[in-house]
């Protein structure tokens, strides 16, 4: 542990040097502004050179200094048992927390999961019985009694499971339950499970799942970096993670088949792993070609008619609309049959319950024939109506709940954002919307500064009337700036690993705003240096 607190003081010592070194240019530009304003543009040169020369060797030691700090502290790691159990926890405690927090924003225990059946899929989708578990293999359960199914799941051989089913079954909620529960009852060397979309593994330049498990644990749990730079190879590699893989449906269709054999491939004897698909891509994924090796192959069975009541009636306020004990009974006898079909796959189930359950809304109308003939019209208005029951449902809080909006929404507005991260999803031919990376593709309040100062500048250059060179020097080097610290930035991501067969290529934000800050501040200095330079000139 002594190792972790030494790196993050050191971090934080170089934070304090870069915020010092910002804080010495901009002082540094005021004192100049000052200078201009009140003596001369030939004084005002004379200090731009002896600023610029003081802020850029300045910038240049911080940024060989993190260069430095970075690689000594990755060398100086001892790559011990102890170390790698704590970044063990460390992971098992981010993903812990990710996904619990998904599930309460699904609602997955509000007040229990729904009570999905499942069961053993077709023999002609899995491996020889021997090779999954004691025979005869038995794998039923619930997604409501998850500790059932987690003991399933621990009973096979090589703990390697295949999630199959339709559309909006249910397969990424088992999932998220079993990654939670094996997470909240570990047992003694038990792997993390780490769920994790495939839709970015590239096969090409990625042939075993292990560099490309890397390569995500590195970019979604940047903590691990504390504990070495190569905290996420070896925790993969030393069999600590177990992956578990969403959407196997998502991936091209010819891309299918070479991730099971990829699987097959790289996977250790008695390494385990959870894959999600649809039930049609799957069989045509193992269609003529290898099914996954040991692995068990489960199916959701549609919800029966009392268990979608049960459900309904454990959500719905003791004294709900009056039109809901109609809807309850027609459900239970089976004379809603549009209404029952649509609430047999969690997906409509789940809907029914957004829309109209935590509204406060009656809903008699959807066992109206004429109004809702058949499944099409109700799933229809079901989406329909989605997005505006969730902004009423969540109104605004101001607390720090994370789930919660901060301020009121218009639905309108809301349909137009999502659609446009549709196109865009559908521009890019994919599926993944990583939330929790949003932030990278926002503009941040350090962006918001740095532009402030940018802009800072043009404004005095143009008040002061300095002329034109100016204003072209300082641009002009602000631009060769940008692409010297993108150069530099990008240079220091490269990290060589000499234990692995290729090298691989870790842009980092830390390295990259490093090298955007020195080539900021060089290119800045010398813009200003230039224009002032030119300027006194032509007053000569």
């Amino acid at each position: 542990m002594r190792l972790v607190v030494d790196q993050r003081r050191g971090n934080r010592l170089l934070d304090a040097a870069r915020v010092i070194g910002l804080v010495l240019l901009v002082g540094g530009l005021v004192l100049l502004a000052v200078v201009i304003f009140t003596q001369s543009v030939g004084k005002a040169n004379s200090w731009a050179g002896v600023l610029g020369t003081g802020i850029a060797i300045i910038g240049w030691i911080v940024t060989i200094l993190t260069s430095w700090w970075r690689q000594h502290a990755a060398a100086a790691a001892p790559v011990t048992p102890e170390v790698l159990a704590q970044a063990r926890e460390v992971l098992a405690s981010r993903v812990a927390e990710q996904w619990q927090r998904e599930a309460e924003a699904r609602s997955l225990g509000d007040p229990d999961p729904m009570p999905v059946p499942w069961m053993l899929s077709d023999d002609a989708l899995m491996d020889h019985e021997a090779h999954i578990a004691p025979t005869p293999v038995v794998f039923t359960g619930r997604s409501d009694r998850i500790l059932e199914l987690v003991g399933e799941f621990r009973k096979l051989h090589r703990r390697r499971l295949v999630i199959a089913g339709g559309p909006g079954t249910g397969k990424t909620t088992l999932a998220v339950q079993l990654v939670l529960q094996l997470l909240a009852d570990p047992r003694p060397k038990d792997p993390v499970p780490v769920l994790l979309s495939m839709v970015s593994w590239d096969l090409d330049t990625q042939p075993r799942v292990q560099d490309w498990l890397t390569d995500q644990l590195d970019q979604t749990y940047p903590a691990l970096s504390a504990f070495g730079w190569d905290a996420a190879h070896r925790l993969v590699e030393q069999g600590h993670v177990l992956p578990v893989l969403d959407g196997l449906d998502e991936l091209p269709v010819q891309r299918r088949p070479r991730v099971i054999t990829a699987l097959n491939a790289s996977l250790p004897r008695d390494g385990g792993v959870i894959l999600t698909s649809r039930i049609d891509e799957y069989t045509g994924a193992v269609g003529g070609a290898d099914v996954l090796t040991a692995a068990a192959v489960i199916r959701p069975e549609p919800l029966t008619h009392d268990e979608v009541a049960d459900y309904l009636a454990a959500r719905l306020p003791r004294q709900p609309d009056p039109s809901w004990q109609k809807v309850l009974t027609a459900l239970r006898e089976g004379t809603a049959e549009a209404l029952s079909t649509v609430t047999a796959i969690p997906l409509g189930l789940w809907l029914l319950r957004t829309v109209y359950i935590d509204t406060g809304q009656g809903a008699g109308a959807l066992i109206d024939t004429d109004q809702y003939p058949d499944p099409g019209s109700i799933q229809t208005h079901l989406l329909a109506e989605l997005i505006p029951a969730t902004v009423r449902s969540r109104p605004p809080r101001a607390d720090d709940d994370p789930l919660r909006p901060k301020r009121s929404r218009d639905p309108d507005d809301v349909r137009r954002w999502l659609t446009s991260l549709a196109i865009e999803l559908r521009d890019a031919n994919s599926r993944d919307w990583r939330w929790w990376h949003l932030a990278r593709h926002t503009f941040t309040h350090r962006q918001f500064g740095l532009v402030a100062v940018l802009g800072g500048w043009l404004v005095i250059g143009l008040l002061f009337r300095l002329g034109g060179w100016l204003t072209v020097g300082l641009w002009a080097g602000l631009w060769a700036g940008l692409v010297t610290g993108m150069v530099v930035g990008l240079r220091e991501g490269r990290v060589a690993e000499p234990t692995r067969a290729s090298w691989r290529v870790r842009g980092r934000s830390e390295e990259l705003w490093s090298g955007l800050t020195f080539g900021l501040q060089v290119g800045l200095t010398v813009g200003l240096v230039t224009g002032l330079e030119i300027l006194g000139r032509r007053s000569r």
